[in-house]
């Protein structure tokens, strides 16, 4: 769900763009937590940085067919030339906030909020009766300096833990410390790429065109024969292999798109 008439990414986008823009002018801008979809609509920024911020990630693998060059009799590569290992897919980052620290009146305000994105039906409006219900927790937005450059990225929390370590005299919690983890989900604000070799489907591979290279000489480095451009065209959406330019990132066929697409088609 999105704000009425407007993009909730792009109210985000602006969001994220106003804190880059004043923290490099100079202004302190505290790294954040926020929220811009109902019901979960928040913001929580923290009295005290991250100590540290610790960022992994990791790629589902599996083994796929490597096709053997032509034969002298068929221009279609066969599958049975031994096995590589491509990446299927790539997860978003995990990432984990050390020691943020919340500190005066509205410490355990802030603290219920990071809770209540955790419940897939609830923010603290939710909680009080303003929302409706959802399947997903809430999507956050996780900011520390500009974008791009500093850290910006969507993502929802997976664990929270929190510390509450000073009180008033009637029981206020007046300062707190919090372990978070976060999954991120990717977007183009983040500091890093996401799948950059999949083109769309598993096995795929990415290559950069180098200088003098043509369709036709890559497919006779990558599969054997240059009868195979067309596929490569055909993957590509290349409408005039002659106008393709050196640096392009182009995606290569896997051995299943090879052998489904290309029997019995005349080279």
């Amino acid at each position: 769900m999105t704000i009425p008439g407007i993009g909730g990414s792009a109210v985000d986008a602006a969001i994220g763009v106003g804190i880059g823009v004043a923290a490099v002018m100079g202004a302190r801008v505290p790294a954040s937590l926020r929220c811009v979809t109902p019901p979960s609509i928040g913001f929580v920024p923290f009295d005290f940085n991250p100590e540290k911020v610790t960022m992994t990630r990791g790629s589902n693998v599996g083994n796929m067919s490597k096709p053997n060059p032509p034969s002298a009799t068929s221009l279609t590569p066969s599958t049975n030339g031994g096995a590589h290992v491509p990446t299927k897919a790539l997860s978003g980052s995990k990432i984990k906030l050390s020691k943020l620290t919340f500190t005066g009146p509205l410490t355990k305000f802030f603290c219920d909020q990071l809770m209540a994105w955790m419940i897939p039906n609830a923010s603290f409006g939710a909680m009080i009766g303003l929302g409706g219900f959802a399947s997903q927790p809430a999507k956050l937005t996780f900011q520390w300096g500009p974008p791009m450059v500093g850290f910006m990225y969507d993502c929802k929390i997976t664990s929270c833990s929190v510390s509450y370590i000073r009180f008033s005299a009637i029981g206020i919690p007046l300062r707190a410390e919090v372990e978070l983890d976060l999954l991120e989900i990717p977007s183009p604000w983040g500091s890093l790429p996401t799948n950059p070799t999949s083109g769309g489907l598993p096995g795929r591979r990415a290559h950069v065109v180098g200088h003098g290279e043509s369709l036709q000489s890559i497919a006779t480095e990558k599969y054997g024969t240059p009868a195979l451009w067309r596929r490569i065209a055909e993957v590509n959406k290349i409408q005039d292999p002659a106008r393709l330019r050196p640096g392009t990132t182009i995606y290569l066929p896997n051995p299943d798109e090879l052998t489904a697409s290309t029997a019995g088609r005349p080279a």
